[in-house]
């Protein structure tokens, strides 16, 4: 079974011990779900391979070659689309962007809320992915984050979008689903352009946490302001990404259920501020699974209270199969708490590693083409 305390466990690339049954790809989902409870993962990263880096290399009896004087070395850095970046520029006292409100939140009295009181520019963000030698991000999806007004972010992250020297190619931008029809149809006129009233290209879809300094209740989903904006937000063509709680889970199920042609995002695996709750956490994230209209995104675990995170990120693979994940971390949130940017990013290579789901086309659904119809990118 699983360990909390990984010492000793076999590590990425390593031999797997003979007792321990592989799973092909092609095995079903309960082999799968069997060898995710049998084996447990390090989650210190230390001395594993890099993406490319062939595994055993050192041990090779085979003499060096010298690579072509005028070739340049390959890049072991694996080029993703990455799902969810938030940024906050200027946001400081003193500074010349939008106010944020999360930050000022953080910084009264909280111990962890220090380290977000800083500039958090696409600049940071890609210093942040530069120090990494195992992925690298050409494009990547913008996820609103508490900078205010809501327009007004919504608007920079657009013209983020504009930009052709920016990484950004996408907005999830927080509209007001939880008010209701009028506060979303509000939203989303003053973005309207042309004859044809038309979004822009680049507005991809919608989120309001269900978090707080006070947890809503766990069914604040099925609220009837809630479901009449959702519905009312539903025509526009945005999806709409879940951020909660595991004890949301089964209510968010029965949302998506009721909206069977709307798209569903769930971030960070559905365990935003969780605890060690393993069984029912992955019971809750089958029942959400079974609807066929959710895609899952793997990362963000540094908010997810467990020991062992990897133990996580396998089930959600497992449950959710290659077609329906999307490869996030949480910046600048894992950042201001310490975290290196690949972390999540190594998280999901030993996942795909232990179900043998390590084939090239595989992996360029994780990090790339799933990313690219659900973000409706061209």
């Amino acid at each position: 079974g699983w360990l909390d305390d990984e010492e000793g466990w076999p590590g990425f690339g390593e031999e797997v011990p003979q007792q321990v049954p592989s799973v092909a790809a092609s095995e079903p989902a309960a082999a799968a779900a069997k060898a995710v409870e049998e084996v447990g993962w390090l989650d210190d990263e230390e001395g594993w391979p890099g993406v490319g880096e062939e595994e055993g290399a050192a041990d090779s009896a085979s003499p060096p070659v010298a690579p072509a004087p005028a070739a340049a070395p390959a890049s072991k850095k694996r080029a993703v689309i990455y799902t969810h970046v938030h940024l906050a520029s200027g946001c400081t006292e003193g500074g010349s962007g939008l106010p944020n409100y999360f930050f000022r939140k953080l910084c009264e009295g909280v111990p962890e809320g220090e380290g977000f009181n800083q500039e958090w520019s696409e600049d940071d963000f890609r210093r942040s992915v530069a120090a990494s030698d195992v992925v690298e991000v050409d494009q990547a999806i913008y996820v609103e984050c508490f900078n205010s007004p809501i327009e007004a972010e919504t608007q920079w992250a657009l013209d983020l979008c504009a930009d052709p020297e920016s990484l950004v190619v996408g907005v999830v931008a927080k509209v007001p689903v939880n008010e209701g029809a009028e506060a979303v149809e509000a939203f989303l006129t003053q973005f309207r352009v042309g004859s044809a009233a038309a979004l822009p290209k680049a507005l991809k879809g919608a989120r309001c946490i269900f978090l707080g300094e006070e947890m809503p209740p766990a069914d604040a989903c099925l609220d009837a302001k809630f479901l009449e904006g959702l519905a009312a937000l539903e025509p526009s063509g945005l999806h709409w990404e879940w951020c909660c709680q595991p004890c949301a889970l089964p209510h968010v199920a029965a949302v998506c259920a009721r909206f069977p042609n709307m798209q569903f995002v769930l971030d960070h695996c559905g365990h935003d501020d969780g605890e060690e709750d393993f069984d029912t956490w992955a019971d809750a994230l089958e029942r959400v699974a079974l609807n066929p209209n959710v895609v899952c995104k793997m990362g963000g675990c540094e908010k997810w209270g467990v020991k062992n995170p990897q133990r996580y990120v396998a089930k959600a693979l497992e449950i959710f199969g290659i077609d329906r994940v999307l490869y996030e971390s949480n910046w600048f949130v894992g950042a201001a708490l310490g975290e290196p940017y690949d972390r999540n990013f190594r998280h999901l290579m030993k996942s795909l590693e232990f179900l043998d789901w390590m084939s090239e086309e595989k992996m360029t659904k994780v990090f790339r083409e799933n990313a690219k119809r659900v973000y409706r990118l061209e």
